[in-house]
């Protein structure tokens, strides 16, 4: 028996060894979300997306991955080459008003738990993915537009850099800039800047990748801040303007 556990125990050491990091983000139809279960199924390895909706799994091509949370709905995704490219977007569907179906003259459907509810669902999604795309059967975009795949299509230049340079601001802290400080605030990141609501979580995250120092905080430095914002808005909207447009070519 000890030997067999032993066994068991080096077959996973070895799997984990050659695992790569899934880098991911997981958003809803508007914004990022935190406090996801993600879980490598196959592995049996747990983690939750941070307060930036973002997180890092370890996993194999072919893994199962869930994604969890109490107001979405589930969902189950095989890791592809892709996810191993950068940091890759996933989707989550709020669940609005929805009741399951009861059929009160006939006879009560036998209802599964545990693994045998778990097999259940992950053929039937296994069995829609192979004849069908992703994208394809997707709920409709609450703004025309397909957010979650314009995400994806910019989230192209947001790949983890090999050199990261110390001491500059974070997504969180443009985060928080724009909500609590009193000179560079939401109205100005719509108004002046012309970044649309629906896109200001992903302007962060381009802020983010450009790496500025935490010193252009300071108070002396605002203006100089100021003219990086409007200088990387305006890369920013070109390829959101580019990203669309193929969006609605795809349509």
């Amino acid at each position: 028996m000890l030997k067999k556990g032993l066994l068991l125990a080096s077959i996973l050491v070895a799997q984990l060894s050659t695992s790569q990091d899934v880098s991911g983000i997981v958003y809803d139809a508007e914004a990022r979300v935190s406090g996801v279960k993600v879980l490598n199924i196959s592995k049996k390895i747990l983690t939750k997306t941070n307060e930036q909706g973002e997180f890092q799994l370890k996993a194999n091509i072919g893994d199962t991955l869930s994604f969890q949370s109490i107001f979405y709905k589930p969902i189950f995704s095989i890791v592809k080459p892709k996810y191993f490219e950068g940091t890759y977007v996933f989707e989550l569907q709020k669940i609005i008003n929805e009741l399951d179906e009861v059929n009160v003259k006939g006879k009560t459907k036998e209802k599964l738990f545990g693994k045998a509810a778990f097999n259940a669902n992950l053929k039937e999604i296994i069995a829609i993915d192979k004849k069908k795309e992703p994208q394809k059967y997707t709920p409709a975009p609450k703004y025309g537009l397909d957010f979650i795949y314009v995400a994806k299509l910019i989230g192209k230049l947001f790949k983890k850099k090999k050199v990261e340079i110390p001491n500059t601001l974070s997504y969180k802290q443009y985060e928080l800039l724009f909500e609590k400080n009193n000179f560079f605030t939401k109205k100005m990141l719509t108004s002046d800047l012309n970044i649309p609501e629906k896109y200001h979580s992903l302007f962060y995250e381009f802020l983010e990748e450009k790496q500025i120092p935490e010193s252009k905080l300071n108070y002396n430095q605002r203006l100089q801040l100021l003219n990086d914002f409007t200088t990387y808005s305006q890369e920013f909207l070109l390829i959101v303007e580019m990203a669309e447009e193929e969006v609605k070519n795809k349509n």
